[in-house]
């Protein structure tokens, strides 16, 4: 019994010996303690690998996901599939403006329709009628105011162009009317005051048609 205690602790102390040379071994070399841990690594891979047979080892491989962790199996097996039982929407089609910016190009259909002139015949004058100087304008102011005899009267008469009818504008602008024909007729009707107001209108044949209205 002695004898078999001093074995025990013979031994004990061996392994305690080889253990203190390790510890000493990997602080003073420490690539040597992962040297070791890599060969127990090692070592347990090779036994857990060994623990399965080659039978159990198919009937893993033919084991679902849910067979091994009890939960159900929630991945669409057509994931990642194009379904070709819709077809796809067309893109809104957008404007030709939205594009490139420009405008709705004008119905070519439409015809727009000038505003229609009026001729001397539409007013009872003739070529005869139209007058070609600003003096001539002025003499026939005074010969259609004095018809009326100093009354309230309104008439027209047509000049042969606009430049002429600008003309006509411009006596008044500047007064120089009254000497062409406004003073010589007050005088002549004893006009003391009155009322004066003129308008133009363009005929066909590029006349201008020239409307007048006296008031006392």
């Amino acid at each position: 019994m002695k004898k078999a205690i001093k074995i025990v602790l013979g031994v004990l102390g061996a392994l305690g010996l080889g253990l203190v040379g390790l510890i000493l071994a990997c602080h003073f070399k420490p690539g040597l303690s992962d040297a070791i841990a890599d060969k127990l690594y090692r070592n347990k891979a090779k036994s857990a690998e060994s623990a399965l047979s080659a039978e159990e080892e198919a009937e893993l491989d033919r084991l679902s996901v849910s067979d091994l962790t009890g939960e159900e199996d929630t991945e669409d097996p057509d994931a990642g599939e194009i379904s070709g039982d819709t077809d796809p929407q067309p893109a809104a089609e957008l404007p030709a403006a939205d594009f490139d910016g420009s405008e709705e190009t004008p119905d070519e259909n439409v015809v727009v329709t000038p505003v229609s002139l009026q001729s001397l015949a539409d007013y009872g004058l003739t070529q005869e009628d139209v007058l070609n100087s600003k003096q001539e304008y002025f003499d026939d102011c005074y010969e259609q105011l004095s018809a009326a005899k100093g009354e309230n009267t309104s008439f027209y008469n047509v000049v042969r162009d606009s430049m002429l009818a600008q003309q006509v504008l411009q006596s008044y602008d500047d007064e120089s009317y009254r000497a062409g024909f406004m003073n010589k007729f007050m005088d002549d009707y004893k006009v003391d005051t009155c009322g004066w107001s003129i308008d133009q209108e363009e005929l066909q044949g590029g006349y201008i048609l020239v409307k007048h209205n006296f008031t006392r």
